[in-house]
C-alpha cells in the first residue's frame, strides 16, 4: 500500500488513505477472489471504483487505467466501469486501446448511437478521419429520422472543430426530415463563428420570420459579427434581399438595428419608417428612433427624426417627450457649433446666436406643458444655457430656482438643481450660500452615488478657493470616482495639483487659489493679473506652467485673441519637454486661428504642429479631423 501512497497527488493523499484504510481487506479480495463468485464482492467493486476515481481526480492516469480496465473485464455491462476507462485511455492518449474498448462493447450494443459518435471522434484524434466520418454515418444509420441522432453526431464533431462538417450533418438533417426549419439557430451560430456571414444571417432571419418575438434575441446572436465591417456589410445585404423576397416587419426592425450598429443613421432612418407605416404606429418608432440617435450622439439626425415625429404628430405622452428631445437637439448642435466656447472660453457674445433658438424652443415646451416633468426640465435645461454659454447668473438661477417651483416631486433633479445653484453662488462670490447647497446634497441618503461625490467635489473647490488644501484633499480622497461623470476629470487632477503643490510650495499655491477663484467668477481683468505675478514672484514653483496656461485661456474667454496666442507660445516655448499641457496649448492655438480669427493656413499649421510634435496626444484624432474639413472647405 505504501507505494500508492507513494505516488498519489498531495491533494489527494488524505482522502486515499482514509478510502484504503477503510477498504484494504475488501481492495485485496477484489483482486485474490475470481470475480462473479459471490454477492459479497459488490462491496469490493464499489471500493475498487472508488479508488480508480481518486487516482483520476489526483491525475494518476495509469493506475486509474489499470483499476477500471480490470473492473471492466469483471463487469463489461457496467457502463461506469467503461466510461471511466474511456476517459482514462483519452487522457493517457491510448487512442488504439480507447477504439478497441468501443468496438468492443458495439458488439453487444450495435445500436447505440452515443457509442458511434464516441468512436468518430477518438479515430478523428488518432488520425483515422475516414474511419470517423464512418463511425458517424453508422451513429445516423441507426435512427436516421430522429432529429437529436444528428444533433449528438453534430456535438461529436463540434467537440473537434469540425465546424462545417457539423454544419453539413444539420443541413441532411433537414433533408431527411423534409424540415427546413431544424436547428435553425445552430446553423446560423456554426456559419457566422466559420465567417460565412451571409450565411448566418439568411438563417437568423428564417428563425425571425417563425419567431416574430425573439428579435432581441437574434440581436443578441447576431451582435457577435455585426461589430465588424464585412459582417455588417454582409447582414445589410442579406436582410435587403430577404426582405424584397417577402416583406416582414420584423425583418426591417433588424435592418434597422443593423444599420444604427454601423452608425448608418441616415439609411437606418428610413427603415424605421417603414416600419412606422407597416406597424400603424403614428411615429411612435420614429421616436424610438430619434431617442437611440440622440443617446449615440447623432444630434443631427435625431434632430430630423424629432421633428417628423412631433409633425405626425406622435400620440399621447410621447409628444412632449418628442419636443423636450427636439429642445435638447437644439442644445446639443449649439454646443458643438461652439467649439472654443468648450474648448478655450470664447467670447460670450460668440456663442448668443446658437442657442437663443434652444431656449425659445424649451420656452414653447413650458408654456404648453406647465407643472409637468418636462417644463421642470426644460427650465433646468435653460438654467444650463444661461450659466455655461451665458454666463448670465441672475437668469440662470432664476431658472433653476423655478424647476424647483415647477414640479416639486423630483428629488433627483433636485439635487442636480442645487448643484447647479452652488455652482452659481460660487460664482458670484457667495460661498457660504454655496457650501450648504452642496452640504444638502452631499448628505442626502437619496441623492446618487454621483450626485452625493460631485457635491464632495465642489465643497473641495470652495476649501481650496479659502486656501484650507487640508481640507480640499481630504474631500477629494473620499470621492469614489466615477469616470463617465463630468466631475470626475476636474476633481481627480485638482486633487493631484494639490497633492504636488502643498509640498512644494504653498505660499505659491495660495496665491494661485485666490487668482482662480477670481477667473471662477470671471472676474478676468482682476485674475489675469494675479496669475503673471505669481509667475515673476515664483518662478521655481511647479505651477507656473498651469498659471501661464491659465492666463492663456482667460485671455481667449476675454477675446484677446492675439495677446492669448502669444502667452500659448510662451508656455510652449518656456516649458518645452516639462509641461503636461503643451499639447492642450498648442491644440488652443490652432483653434484660435481656426475659430475667432479665421486664418486657415496659420491654422492647419497649428493643427499640423500638434500630430508633430504630440504624436500620442489624446487631441490627435480632433486634429486630424478639423485639419481633413479645412482642406475639404479651401477646395
Amino acid at each position: 500500500m505504501n507505494s500508492y501512497i507513494d505516488e498519489t497527488h498531495p491533494l489527494q493523499l488524505g482522502f486515499l488513505l482514509t478510502a484504503m484504510m477503510r477498504t484494504i481487506l475488501s481492495i485485496a479480495f477484489v483482486f485474490l477472489v475470481p470475480m462473479g463468485q459471490t454477492l459479497s464482492q459488490v462491496g469490493s467493486q464499489e471500493a475498487a471504483f472508488r479508488l480508480a476515481q481518486g487516482y483520476e481526480q489526483s491525475g494518476n492516469f495509469e493506475k486509474a487505467a489499470q483499476i477500471y480496465g480490470q473492473l471492466n473485464s469483471a463487469d463489461p455491462a457496467n457502463y461506469l466501469f467503461f466510461d471511466g476507462l474511456r476517459r482514462s485511455y483519452l487522457q493517457l492518449k491510448q487512442y488504439d486501446d480507447c477504439i478497441l474498448l468501443m468496438k468492443s462493447r458495439l458488439l453487444s450494443n450495435p445500436r447505440d448511437v452515443n457509442l458511434f459518435a464516441m468512436l468518430g471522434s477518438v479515430q478523428y484524434k488518432a488520425g483515422l478521419e475516414k474511419e470517423a466520418s464512418a463511425s458517424w454515418r453508422k451513429a445516423i444509420d441507426v435512427d436516421p429520422m430522429n432529429q437529436n441522432v444528428y444533433r449528438i453526431v453534430a456535438n461529436s464533431m463540434l467537440e473537434n472543430r469540425l465546424l462545417e462538417k457539423a454544419a453539413e450533418v444539420y443541413s441532411d438533417a433537414r433533408r431527411a426530415l423534409k424540415d427546413d426549419k431544424l436547428f435553425t439557430i445552430d446553423i446560423a451560430y456554426l456559419l457566422s463563428v466559420s465567417m460565412d456571414f451571409a450565411g448566418a444571417t439568411r438563417e437568423y432571419a428564417q428563425w425571425v420570420r417563425h419567431n416574430p418575438t425573439q428579435v432581441g434575441f437574434v440581436q443578441g446572436r447576431m451582435a457577435q459579427f455585426t461589430g465588424k465591417p464585412e459582417g455588417r456589410e454582409a447582414a445589410v445585404k442579406v436582410l435587403r434581399e430577404e426582405i424584397r423576397g417577402e416583406p416582414d416587419i420584423h425583418l426591417y426592425e433588424l435592418l434597422g438595428w443593423v444599420l444604427l450598429e454601423g452608425k448608418q443613421y441616415d439609411e437606418a432612418f428610413e427603415e424605421y419608417r417603414t416600419i412606422d407605416n407597416l406597424s400603424k404606429a403614428r411615429g411612435a418608432q420614429i421616436y424610438s428612433f430619434a431617442d437611440r440617435a440622440y443617446r449615440e450622439q447623432a444630434y443631427e439626425i435625431a434632430a430630423k427624426a424629432y421633428r417628423e415625429a412631433i409633425e405626425l404628430p406622435v400620440e399621447g405622452a410621447r409628444l412632449a417627450a418628442a419636443r423636450y428631445g427636439y429642445g435638447n437637439c437644439l442644445m446639443q448642435l449649439g454646443s458643438l457649433a461652439d467649439s472654443v466656447g468648450r474648448t478655450t472660453g470664447a467670447s460670450v457674445n460668440e456663442s448668443h446666436p446658437t442657442y437663443s433658438g434652444a431656449i425659445a424652443y424649451f420656452h414653447g415646451i413650458i408654456k404648453d406643458y406647465p407643472r409637468t416633468e418636462y417644463s421642470a426640465r426644460s427650465y433646468y435645461q435653460i438654467g444650463l444655457l444661461l450659466f455655461e454659454q451665458y454666463f448670465d447668473l441672475d437668469g440662470a438661477l432664476t431658472s433653476f430656482q423655478n424647476v424647483e417651483r415647477e414640479l416639486p416631486g423630483l428629488p433627483v433633479l433636485h439635487y442636480d438643481v442645487s448643484l447647479k445653484i452652488g455652482e452659481i453662488l460660487v460664482a458670484k462670490g457667495d460661498t457660504s450660500h454655496a457650501s450648504a447647497r452642496f452640504a444638502g446634497v452631499a448628505q442626502a441618503a437619496d441623492a446618487t452615488p454621483d450626485q452625493s461625490d460631485e457635491a464632495r467635489f465642489r465643497l473641495a473647490e470652495i476649501s481650496y478657493f479659502g486656501g484650507d488644501f487640508k481640507a480640499a484633499i481630504d474631500r477629494l480622497s473620499e470621492i469614489s470616482f466615477n469616470l463617465k461623470a463630468n466631475y470626475a476629470n476636474d476633481a481627480l487632477s485638482l486633487l493631484s495639483f494639490l497633492q504636488e503643490n502643498t509640498v512644494t510650495s504653498e505660499p505659491a499655491l495660495a496665491k494661485f487659489s485666490r487668482a482662480d477663484f477670481l477667473a471662477r467668477q470671471r472676474r478676468n481683468s482682476e485674475a489675469i493679473p494675479m496669475f503673471l505675478q505669481l509667475i515673476t514672484e515664483y518662478p521655481q514653483a511647479l505651477l507656473v506652467d498651469d498659471a501661464l496656461m491659465k492666463v492663456a485661456d482667460l485671455q481667449a474667454q476675454s477675446g484677446m485673441y492675439l495677446e492669448s496666442v502669444a502667452s500659448y507660445e510662451r508656455l510652449l516655448r518656456e516649458f518645452k519637454g516639462t509641461s503636461i499641457v503643451l499639447d492642450r496649448a498648442q491644440f488652443r492655438i490652432a483653434e484660435i486661428y481656426d475659430r475667432s480669427l479665421h486664418d486657415t493656413n496659420a491654422a492647419l499649421t497649428a493643427y499640423s504642429r500638434v500630430l508633430a510634435d504630440y504624436p500620442e496626444s489624446l487631441l490627435c484624432p480632433l486634429a486630424r479631423k478639423r485639419i481633413r474639413t479645412l482642406r475639404d472647405e479651401s477646395l
